[in-house]
């Protein structure tokens, strides 16, 4: 039974499907506004943000559409290829274009309910998934759902509702490599959520440097002092890897602009 199904038997056994259906459509609208690129003229972040996208290279004729996100043709795959999938709920047309186009195996994280669900009715022999989290350290978090519908953050703030959360088994990248005996990443991908920044940084430090890096920023909202701390994050992380060879792309986002910032890193001097 899909997870929509089971909400509606579950409210109709409470009696609260009309109250419930009222306050979906209300997030539906809001989370449709708040995010709608019309809009973002009124919002000083997102206004900032689209100044700090203006200065990077966009994709050009040297990329591909791989799924919903973009690879560079100078560093191709090959069924041997080591490729990390962090994020997954139930989208999977990246994942699935790696698959039935190079052939290799994937290895894709996602601790939620939902992604579980899916997951387990997919029968593709390349997927390898496996339902935990990524973070900076082995524990166990709490992943918070956004009021208005999405993918759960284990970073809270006021988007995020404090009881509406699932706790999860968390391990670092590099414990995952070692359990899976891999010593270098060819594709690493991770929309997670807000995590990826400290993920990436900690990569950094630890010296793995995956051929191409496809990664979405979640920035912050409305804590000042929290979007200063991002962008100058960002900005790091920008420079170490241009200091290791590393070639920088802004993949361009159709929908809710400016809210985050997706990344294509690719390595070319190897």
């Amino acid at each position: 039974m899909s997870d929509f199904s089971n909400k509606i038997r579950t409210n109709l056994k409470n009696g609260t499907l009309i109250i419930n259906g009222f306050n979906a459509l209300k997030n539906r609208m809001l989370k449709y506004t708040l995010n709608n690129n019309l809009f973002y003229i009124f919002d000083e972040d997102r206004v900032r943000t689209k100044k700090y996208l203006s200065n990077i290279p966009l994709i050009d004729e040297n990329h591909y559409l791989a799924g919903n996100y973009y690879l560079d043709k100078r560093v191709p795959l090959s069924k041997s290829s080591v490729v990390y999938s962090l994020g997954i709920l139930n989208d999977i047309r990246f994942d699935r274009f790696i698959s039935n186009q190079v052939g290799c195996s994937i290895f894709m994280y996602d601790p939620t309910p939902l992604s579980i669900e899916f997951m387990n009715k997919q029968r593709d022999k390349n997927f390898k998934f496996f339902p935990y989290g990524v973070w900076t350290e082995e524990t166990t978090l709490k992943f918070y759902a956004p009021k208005y519908g999405g993918s759960s953050s284990i970073l809270e703030s006021s988007e995020t509702i404090e009881f509406d959360f699932f706790e999860a088994k968390c391990y670092t990248m590099s414990q995952l490599m070692a359990r899976n005996g891999h010593g270098s990443i060819d594709l690493f991908k991770a929309d997670i959520e807000g995590a990826a920044l400290p993920i990436l940084e900690q990569m950094i430090e630890q010296k793995v440097f995956p051929k191409e890096i496809v990664v979405e920023f979640e920035r912050p909202r409305e804590d000042k002092s929290q979007i200063d701390d991002f962008f100058f994050r960002v900005d790091d992380v920008r420079k170490k890897l241009k200091e290791e060879g590393y070639s920088e792309y802004l993949i361009p986002r159709r929908h809710a602009k400016y809210y985050s910032i997706e990344f294509l890193f690719v390595i070319l001097t190897n």
